[in-house]
């Protein structure tokens, strides 16, 4: 076991899976730190780099897994949603893993620029992301009431009301709504063009369907289900939902245009979260909405609120250099190149 030392109180250490997965035991951890989630990056060229528990006096506090990425063919790494926090998160604590983690990555390779991970206290060395969205508030809609009518009463008086006329407007339409988890990569195929509309109402490039297909393949039904509303047998709307334990999130969503004249995407939001209260799933993370640090989800964000009533604070994402000249060097080349790029109409 490799013990990297420091001379603060705490400590990094390697781990392997099963290590790691006894130290997390039964506390909550997102799926992108679990085991599972191993497989499906491999599937996207991204190889594991490592796991690692961060102990102070010889108790874990927090355990983490990076997995190696790149861009414009530089690599950094990446912990999605970690580190997974077992003890008490200070602002110097965070401060001392990031410190044992660049050093580390220093000594293993030393052509990682940066590491992409989250924390709940900006500090120097904490930069906003060169490229991608974060989010430090969701909304979490409350499954342990178990019924759908208990649920309901839960949520915000406008989102009892929606999801009610959701309901009637979509059966009433002709809609259904099923898992369809098990579908033929040609089946999803079908779905998957229901994302291609998303993407172009809203401005956004989809991931080829081929890393939605990985997902659902790799991590398997038990972590990863699609849901899917169709109207005359076509589909409109559909959510890949991801499952770690006892908790569940809509990692992925599309909708058709045609879609809103129904109100699909709210009537399936709300069946996927009774399905899931039903069989024992304690939450249903929305995954993000706007904050004074992301205002660009701001209207995601107004559709989520009417779920729950009230945010829930999570931790950003960050980046934290590894080779700090080579970091400014490639923000200012990105900003460049989006600077002709904007100049040329693309």
């Amino acid at each position: 076991m490799a013990v990297t030392p420091s001379p603060a109180r705490g400590r990094l250490i390697a781990l392997d899976a099963r290590q790691m997965r006894i130290a997390i035991g039964g506390s909550p951890a997102p799926l992108e730190q679990l085991e599972p989630w191993e497989d499906f990056e491999r599937s996207q060229g991204r190889p594991l780099f490592g796991r690692y528990a961060y102990e102070v006096d010889s108790k874990t506090v927090a355990v983490i897994a990076l997995y190696r990425y790149s861009m414009a063919r530089w690599p950094f790494l990446w912990a999605k949603h970690g580190p997974v926090w077992l003890g008490e998160q200070s602002p110097t604590r965070e401060a001392e893993l990031r410190k044992l983690l660049v050093r580390e990555v220093r000594r293993r390779d030393k052509r990682v620029v940066f590491i992409r991970m989250h924390a709940r206290f900006c500090a120097r060395d904490t930069l906003p992301l060169m490229s991608s969205i974060t989010y430090d508030r969701t909304y979490v809609i409350d499954l342990r009431p178990g019924t759908p009518e208990a649920i309901r009463a839960a949520m915000p008086k406008d989102g009892r009301r929606g999801v009610r006329r959701a309901e009637r407007v979509a059966r009433e339409a002709g809609c259904t709504i099923a898992e369809e988890t098990g579908l033929s990569r040609e089946e999803f195929e079908s779905v998957y063009q229901v994302l291609i509309a998303t993407a172009e109402r809203d401005g956004f490039r989809p991931h080829p369907s081929q890393v939605y297909w990985d997902m659902l393949t790799t991590l398997g039904p038990q972590h990863a289900r699609l849901f899917v509303l169709r109207r005359d047998g076509v589909p409109h709307c559909w959510d890949l939902v991801t499952v770690a334990g006892k908790d569940a999130a809509t990692y992925y969503g599309a909708s058709s245009n045609a879609s809103r004249s129904f109100r699909g995407a709210e009537a399936l939001d709300w069946a996927v979260a009774c399905t899931l209260a039903k069989e024992g799933i304690r939450s249903l993370d929305l995954m993000g909405a706007e904050s004074t640090r992301v205002p660009e989800l701001y209207g995601v964000g107004r559709y989520k609120r009417r779920f729950a009533q009230h945010p829930t604070e999570v931790d950003g994402a960050w980046d934290v250099p590894t080779r700090p000249v080579v970091y400014q060097a490639l923000g200012r080349a990105r900003r460049t190149r989006h600077l002709v790029r904007k100049w040329l109409g693309r």
